[in-house]
């Protein structure tokens, strides 16, 4: 069990060397399935490299579009035209900027 998380961590950081060559997402897809086989919880590095509806490998500058809007960011994957949306807490606003509630 040990050793195959270590070989999905090993994976998912040589897919991040070079994200666009086809060997990178032949690394993804054999991680995503040693994850699967071994009932791993696959990092977050690896799930946000396929698309949900489709499957497909879509690293995040290349086969996605990306779009950042106030409190959370928007992918929409090329292939199937899926959008979904990654929620975050704006650090740079302060209380003091928000309108108080009646």
């Amino acid at each position: 069990m040990r050793e195959a998380r270590e070989a999905v961590r090993f994976l998912v950081q040589e897919v991040y060397k070079d994200p666009q060559s086809g060997l990178s997402e032949l690394q993804a897809r054999l991680a995503r399935r040693m994850a699967q086989k071994f009932r791993l919880k696959m990092p977050y590095e690896l799930r946000i490299l396929f698309c949900k509806r489709c499957k497909a490998y879509s690293p995040p500058i290349f086969g996605k579009t990306i779009r950042i809007r106030k409190g959370r960011i928007i992918f929409t994957c090329l292939r199937c035209g899926k959008k979904y949306r990654l929620f975050y807490k704006d650090v740079n606003r302060s209380s003091a900027d928000r309108p108080s509630s009646p």
